[in-house]
């Protein structure tokens, strides 16, 4: 996995855009993922240290969960195997990957310092938007985009893209693969163990 590959991933978790309404003209996607960055540094500087853990990342979990449409990202996923599941092994499969996603990020969540992420633009279109931001990491600098979608009358991201590679399309690369060997319940084992 390349470097840039592996910071993106790492930050998926923090800049995802909050949710807010749609009806709302005095705020944007744009507006309200500054807001999510500048949640993030407040709560990381209040509860600094190892002490501190727990509870910071309680509250950095607290900020973020509500930002993913981790349904629709279960589903984008898993692509055409979807499908082949029952509405059981979706619902299952949808929180164990998000509960992956959570644990994944959470602690890379606490690098983000002030002036590392700038929130460029917005294209927005009903019922989708893409906000474009820039990352400052270890000297490099690089693009992530992230696509969101309304859901419940709120901006949710429903996946993220930096340099041409997206979120979900990476795990569906490597999911895909998987079931072809293990099946389904393979893929669950996995994703459980790493969990675990």
């Amino acid at each position: 996995m390349t470097t840039k590959l592996s910071i993106f991933l790492a930050l998926v978790g923090i800049l995802c855009a909050p949710v807010v309404s749609h009806a709302d003209p005095a705020s944007s996607p744009k507006v309200e993922m500054q807001k999510t960055i500048d949640g993030i540094i407040t709560i990381a500087s209040a509860h600094p240290g190892d002490g501190q853990q727990a509870i910071r990342r309680s509250k950095l979990r607290e900020l973020i969960n509500p930002k993913f449409n981790f349904p629709e990202m279960a589903k984008r996923s898993l692509g055409p195997n979807w499908n082949d599941i029952t509405p059981e092994e979706q619902a299952d499969f949808t929180s164990v990957f998000s509960e992956l996603l959570a644990r994944t990020y959470l602690s890379k969540i606490e690098t983000v310092k002030p002036g590392m992420v700038t929130v460029e633009s917005e294209q927005v279109e009903p019922p989708r938007a893409i906000v474009k931001t820039k990352v400052i990491s270890k000297g490099d600098t690089f693009p992530i985009d992230y696509k969101l979608s309304i859901h419940n009358d709120s901006w949710q991201v429903y996946d993220v893209v930096i340099e041409n590679i997206g979120l979900v399309a990476n795990y569906r690369n490597e999911f895909s693969g998987i079931i072809r060997k293990e099946k389904f319940s393979g893929l669950m084992t996995r994703l459980r163990q790493k969990i675990s």
